[in-house]
């Protein structure tokens, strides 16, 4: 048991590495936003999808890691308070990345950089979706 546990807070560790990644991205976007000069948009663009294969891989293996952890553990047993910390800490930088990246958006909208129609739906500019769509996909 000790084993796997040490494999879900390896894999939360990676994926909270990326999570670091994503919000220290933003942040320097939206520096560079605040620039007066030209917006490196082409730079920023190819470290987004970098960083997108590294998440998708990361949020595999914490699924993975999940399914693993929850086939294993008996019914009421309390998840170890290092692996919820590690969760708690990973939501924490990708809502505080999401908000930079949002008012990134808009920064972009009023330089003119981002044509109106790549918004995202309305739904998602609404601050509870994203928690409201991990809840969802914990449940199911």
């Amino acid at each position: 048991m000790a084993d796997h546990h040490d494999a879900v807070a390896g894999a939360l560790r990676e994926h909270l590495g990326v999570c670091d990644a994503l919000l220290l991205l933003a942040q320097e976007e939206a520096e560079a936003l605040r620039q007066p000069g030209p917006f490196p948009g082409a730079r920023f663009q190819a470290k987004r999808k970098d960083l997108l294969a590294r998440l998708e891989s990361s949020s595999r293996s914490v699924a993975s890691q999940r399914n693993r952890w929850s086939q294993l553990n008996t019914p009421g047993c309390d998840t170890p308070p290092e692996l919820t910390e590690l969760v708690q800490t990973a939501l924490d930088k990708i809502m505080r990345a999401l908000v930079i990246g949002r008012e990134n958006e808009e920064s972009l909208l009023r330089r003119g950089l981002l044509p109106a129609r790549s918004l995202p739906r309305a739904e998602q500019s609404q601050p509870n979706f994203v928690a409201q769509t991990y809840q969802r996909h914990a449940q199911g």
